[in-house]
Formats: C-alpha cells, structure tokens, sequence
C-alpha cells in the first residue's frame, strides 16, 4: 500500500516511464531525443519523434522528455548555440569558405547568417551530446530499472 505523496509519484513515474522497457532501450531512446532536441530542423521535431519511435523502437515517454528540453522558451539558446558551433566549425576549425555557402541575403535580401553553419552545426552537436550522454543515461536507468525490480 503506498504511504506518501511522494511514494504515489515515484509509482507513476515508474509506471509510466520504465514498465516494460530495458534499460538499454531507455538509453537509446533518451539519447535519440537529446540529438532530436539539438537538430537544426525547426517545426519538424514532432514529426522526428514518430518517425523514430517506428523506425528505431524507442520508448515515446522517454523521447518526450529527452525532446522536450528544447522547447518554446529554450529554443532561442538552443538554435543559437547551433548555429555558433557551427559557424566555429565550418569557418574557424575547417577553414571552408566555398562558394556554395547559402547566406540570408542570398535568400531573403537581409542578413548575413550562413544557412550552412546552422545545419551544420545543430546535427554535429546534436550528435556529439548525445553521444556524451550515452554512458550517463545507461547508468541511471540501469540504476532506475534495479530500483523498480525491488519494488
């Protein structure tokens, strides 16, 4: 019989997040939401997110969550943060300065943001984050999955 607030909620998260899921897949799909939360593709995460949970067989609540950080009021540093990476990578580490590059005013007439520096830079970091956050969140949910097996 469950005693405290705080007992009920640990039960539904429980419940909600980690029943019937191996911790692998709960890795898996944490660190695929953390690379979609970082993906230059604005308006289209929703759609990244279904598109996963069928072709990769990751667990929904958890690639909410993971995804859910980049959100209405984080997607200003997020994009930004993007897009300087970016930049830093394509411009200052590879020293690439094609022809190809597409600006703002080559499409809008304004502006002098580089396109590429933002596509560029929100997958590479989005990769290497998630990537990063591998090992951690293996860890934890292998910790969170002992933890409901006692219960």
């Amino acid at each position: 019989m469950l005693k405290t607030w705080t007992e009920k909620l640990k039960h539904i998260f429980y419940k909600a997040l980690l029943e019937g899921c191996t911790p692998e897949k709960l890795t898996r799909s944490f660190c695929l939401g953390i690379y979609i939360s970082f993906s230059p593709f604005p308006g289209l995460h929703t759609v990244m997110m279904i598109a996963s949970m069928y072709l990769f067989d990751v667990h929904l609540p958890t690639l909410f969550l993971a995804t859910s950080i980049n959100n209405p009021w984080t997607m200003a540093p997020f994009f930004t943060t993007d897009y300087f990476f970016g930049r830093w990578l394509l411009h200052s580490f590879l020293a690439i300065h094609p022809t190809w590059v597409i600006t703002l005013p080559k499409i809008f007439g304004s502006g002098t943001i580089c396109l590429w520096s933002f596509l560029i830079g929100g997958n590479v970091l989005g990769v290497v984050c998630a990537m990063a956050l591998w090992p951690f969140a293996s860890v934890i949910f292998k910790k969170l999955s002992q933890g409901r097996n006692r219960e």
